[in-house]
């Protein structure tokens, strides 16, 4: 008789239901993700997709925000195409790493703020002229792709954030197949796409707003601020990512690209090689500009943060010590909550600083293979992140991407004190 294999198949039944717990997981990460302080610059792009809608008809309501709901999608489904070949060929993959790229970073923030400027009515964005004709000159199928890139960029936007249950699903869909990926993102797509998808199914929601009038230049604007605000954080990264110097450059090209974009009496062949001249060199500038490598974020001489050491973490639990690892970014929105609301507060704070735990701060604002590397030991495919070592817990004890005080208080007390079992 032949010999037994050396394996047996797993069951596929629990393996599809485990994908589909996971996928719902997803779902309802992507659900949160919505409503997250993070995501303002979300929520008033769809706002201002409903605010669109008054006056038209339901039909056209109802296919518009399908519509967005498909650029949220085609995003989603896009950044996991991507993840799997960057996987692939051997690139340290995770979400939220498209906020390395100057390019992309440059990209977003000039799109940002010509959205605002939009807003406060400097000027319309339009199709130009040769494919509105080639679209048979329809507004409402312009109006269509106009919803669509909406979509787009809101899915874009809330990509830095991170919300419960996210880390879960995208580490699962990460560490497993091809169609894992592809399930998990989608199901992560839906779940962000929600508030459009429940807009298409009653489209009668929107007719409950009141008449259009002056309220609504009111709300336009209020928009437009949030989204200035959004700008102002992509400058902020793009000065991380960039350099102070590179990143002034792109917003004098930003600003000039207003400029010349508000000013309707200009010959169009003018502008238009104006707005692609600023385009260009700001793509440009980006791609070449580099900065030096810096010290951790947040790290000086009276900061009682380390800097990242990861083959010093084993040495220092053998001696006894307690060590708490921060992996932040400045594209991190959920980072710099966590920061502000809990790690920079007493009695975190105090604790920190007390001298019996060592803290060490990662900046993965720009790629850090280190870094890439010490999160993939961990299974983790994004931030934030942090664990805590110490005599009592030698291999570390993750924290959960929304951090309490008080999580943080217990994770510390456990690692510091030695059990029995360790000694």
């Amino acid at each position: 008789d032949p010999p037994a294999p050396p394996f047996s198949s797993a069951n596929p039944r629990t393996s599809v239901l485990k994908v589909v717990a996971v996928a719902a997981i997803a779902f309802l990460g992507g659900l949160i993700l919505n409503v997250m302080p993070c995501v303002l610059p979300v929520l008033s792009i769809k706002l201002t997709s409903v605010l669109k809608a008054t006056g038209q008809t339901r039909q056209m309501t109802r296919n518009g925000f399908l519509f967005s709901a498909l650029g949220v999608l085609t995003f989603v489904w896009a950044l996991a195409a991507a993840l799997v070949f960057l996987q692939w060929i051997g690139v340290s993959v995770g979400w939220g790493i498209q906020f390395q790229n100057p390019v992309f970073v440059t990209l977003m923030f000039m799109v940002i703020v010509v959205f605002a400027a939009n807003l406060f009515g400097a000027f319309e964005i339009t199709l130009p002229a040769a494919l509105q004709d080639r679209l048979g000159a329809s507004n409402a199928r312009a109006g269509y792709i106009s919803d669509f890139g909406t979509g787009l960029l809101a899915a874009i936007l809330a990509t830095p954030c991170s919300a419960p249950f996210l880390g879960t699903a995208i580490t699962f869909a990460l560490a497993g197949t091809q169609l894992d990926v592809i399930v998990i993102f989608t199901a992560l797509g839906l779940g962000l796409a929600l508030p459009y998808l429940v807009i298409a199914a009653r489209p009668e929601l929107v007719t409950r707003l009141p008449r259009p009038g002056r309220w609504m230049l009111l709300v336009r604007i209020l928009l437009g601020g949030l989204l200035l605000a959004t700008a102002a954080w992509l400058l902020f990264v793009l000065v991380g990512v960039t350099g102070g110097r590179a990143a002034a450059f792109i917003s004098a090209l930003t600003a000039v690209f207003i400029v010349a974009a508000s000013i309707p009496q200009a010959n169009q062949w003018v502008r238009r090689a104006v707005l692609s001249a600023c385009v260009f060199l700001a793509i440009f500038g980006a791609g070449l500009t580099s900065t030096p490598d810096r010290t951790t974020a947040g790290v000086d001489a009276t900061s009682h943060w380390q800097d990242f050491e990861p083959l010093g973490i084993a040495r220092r639990v053998s001696e006894g010590e307690t060590v708490f690892v921060d992996v932040t970014a400045d594209w991190c929105l959920t980072c710099k909550a966590n920061k502000s609301l809990v790690l920079d507060r007493d009695p975190v704070r105090a604790r920190l600083r007390g001298g019996s735990v060592i803290a060490m701060q990662a900046d993965w604002t720009r790629p850090d293979d280190n870094i890439a590397r010490f999160l993939e030991r961990y299974d983790r495919y994004g931030i934030p992140f942090n664990i805590v070592f110490g005599p009592g817990s030698p291999s570390g004890i993750a924290l959960p991407e929304i951090l309490t005080p008080q999580a943080v208080l217990d994770a510390l007390d456990t690692a510091s004190v030695r059990s029995v079992a360790s000694e």
